[in-house]
């Protein structure tokens, strides 16, 4: 009796890798597609209104993985479960590229769609996500495999490489989940950590180049060294001859201001600041309030923003070399707008008030200005913290500015010597009334002038203050709904947009929230179409420090 005819599996298994290599480059050729997608309708404000692509990527993205997932698949010689096997770990690194890719902050897709990185941190979370759940598939099925019909193959040093890999992958997801809004700065140095070693490791496991995981795990290396190069170059170019003014503001904030603003800055976007004499390697996000100069508000946290405030208190008016990357974050043409509101929550008002600055910039006086900014504080020691600006956007036409003080304490002293120094300016009463259950206003007891600015004590209410706004608008108006401030506010605005029963809104792109050093900042464009569709609106977020 004869042997068996011998399989000669070289061939075999690299037809195999050619079958993924060919569904990976599809599915590249697919993201480049939605890349191009998302460049067209950039260039277009009617279709980008007219169409859910805010919707599209999550949606897309789990349709091509799952697409790809079955695309040639040739299980006529090898088990079906090993070629899946195969197919779920070349997704994995397809997809960990571009999860590379959307954690750029100098992103190329910022100049060709204006979606700067903050924007694009929810797509980097999703495809994170993915690529675990990828390996998760991959390890289950190639596992079962080899305990199936190869054991041995279990016990090689390049699959041991491959389960630590795996446990990187976890370790990252579980950091994110735990620190990212707990703590940042420890998150930070992990995610980093354990992204070089996710590398590593990869690489390890499949150490044969010419099986070309290597080179696309070699081009996601490159994605990332070369954004940090660039931001290094960024900081090294402000840095020169600049410095950081600090002085302290009561309730934990500092003020920094910059000897020099970088290029082409607005007040309302972040700039990601570098004080050495502080924390040498470390660099965190702040919104810029100001561009003349470049000027920060910070409230005091923990780590970085703790030691900075402690540091301007002990040293006040102490001028620190110090330097930015940035700016980041990139905001509607406000002129398309009939309407805009401005929400802003406690520290939040460094995105509030520096939006007002630069729509007061933007905006001219031959321009129809319509704008509303209603900050919400805990007590009055954060006036201090904004007063040169409620002053100036106050005495401005067609700006409204209502502050909402949630705590009951009575005024301080120096509020009130400031406020009798303002008289001899113009005329601030001091009265107090006694008010009813007003409108837009959810347990407010009282009413002060500040600066001649009303002050209402307690919480506004999002959905009552957005609906008088739109009440008696005409058809197609636009409203620009904008905020900042803590998670509450953010939820809030969420709230609205679903429960309202009288808009009815129609959801053209998703929200989405980037919650960094426990603030959020949301921009809603509303579309009024009150004899049409109902209520459609459009969601960005800026990210705040």
């Amino acid at each position: 009796m004869s042997a068996p005819p011998q399989i000669n599996w070289v061939p075999i298994l690299a037809a195999r890798a050619q079958n993924d290599r060919d569904a990976t480059k599809l599915y590249a050729a697919a993201l480049s597609g939605l890349i191009a997608v998302f460049i067209t309708f950039h260039t277009s404000t009617y279709l980008w209104r007219k169409t859910g692509l805010a919707q599209g990527p999550f949606s897309y993205s789990a349709s091509l993985n799952f697409g790809f997932f079955f695309v040639k698949v040739d299980d006529s010689i090898l088990a079906l479960d090993y070629v899946l096997a195969a197919r779920a770990g070349w997704l994995a690194v397809a997809n960990l590229c571009l999860t590379v890719f959307l954690s750029l902050k100098n992103t190329p897709l910022g100049f060709l769609t204006g979606w700067t990185y903050d924007r694009l941190n929810s797509l980097h979370r999703a495809s994170g996500l993915m690529t675990s759940a990828l390996v998760v598939t991959h390890a289950a099925m190639i596992s079962a495999f080899y305990q199936d019909q190869q054991p041995s193959r279990l016990y090689e040093t390049k699959q041991y490489f491959g389960i630590l890999a795996a446990f990187t992958m976890f370790s990252t997801v579980a950091v994110a989940l735990m620190f990212q809004h707990r703590r940042y700065e420890l998150f930070y140095v992990l995610h980093v950590i354990l992204f070089i070693a996710l590398v590593v490791f990869i690489c390890l496991h499949h150490p044969d180049i010419t099986q070309k995981v290597m080179i696309v795990i070699f081009i996601a290396a490159g994605l990332w060294i070369l954004d940090r190069l660039v931001r290094a170059t960024s900081l090294l170019y402000h840095g020169i001859n600049n410095t950081a003014t600090l002085q302290p503001l009561p309730s934990g904030g500092t003020r920094a201001i910059m000897k020099k603003s970088p290029s082409g800055a607005r007040s309302g976007q972040h700039a990601y600041l570098w004080v050495p004499g502080v924390r040498y390697f470390e660099t965190h996000p702040f919104t810029i309030v100001s561009t003349q100069p470049l000027e920060f508000v910070i409230d005091a946290h923990d780590g970085f923003t703790r030691a900075l405030h402690e540091y301007a208190v002990k040293n006040p008016g102490v001028a620190l070399k110090a330097s930015v990357h940035g700016p980041y974050g990139h905001m509607p043409d406000p002129t398309a707008y009939d309407k805009i509101v401005i929400f802003a929550g406690g520290s939040g008002g460094t995105f509030g008030f520096g939006m007002a600055l630069q729509l007061l910039r933007d905006l001219d006086a031959a321009v129809h200005r319509d704008i509303t900014v209603v900050w919400v504080i805990r007590n009055r020691d954060l006036l201090e913290w904004f007063s040169p600006y409620l002053e100036s956007i106050a005495r401005a036409q067609g700006f409204n500015i209502s502050i909402n003080i949630t705590g009951r304490t009575e005024l301080s002293e120096k509020v009130a010597s400031d406020q009798a120094a303002s008289t001899s300016k113009r005329a601030v009463s001091e009265d107090r009334v006694e008010m009813a259950d007003s409108p837009g206003q959810s347990d407010a007891f009282q009413q002060d002038l500040i600066l001649g600015i009303p002050a209402h004590h307690g919480r506004p209410n999002i959905d009552e203050i957005v609906a008088q706004i739109l009440e008696g608008m005409s058809a197609n108006s636009r409203v620009l709904v904008l905020g900042c401030g803590p998670a509450g506010l953010l939820q809030a605005f969420e709230q609205f947009g679903w429960s309202s029963r009288d808009f009815k809104p129609r959801v053209l792109a998703s929200m989405e929230g980037i919650h960094l050093r426990r603030r959020f900042a949301l921009v809603i464009s509303f579309l009024c179409e009150l004899g049409g569709e109902g209520l459609a609106r459009d969601a960005m977020v800026g990210a705040q420090a």
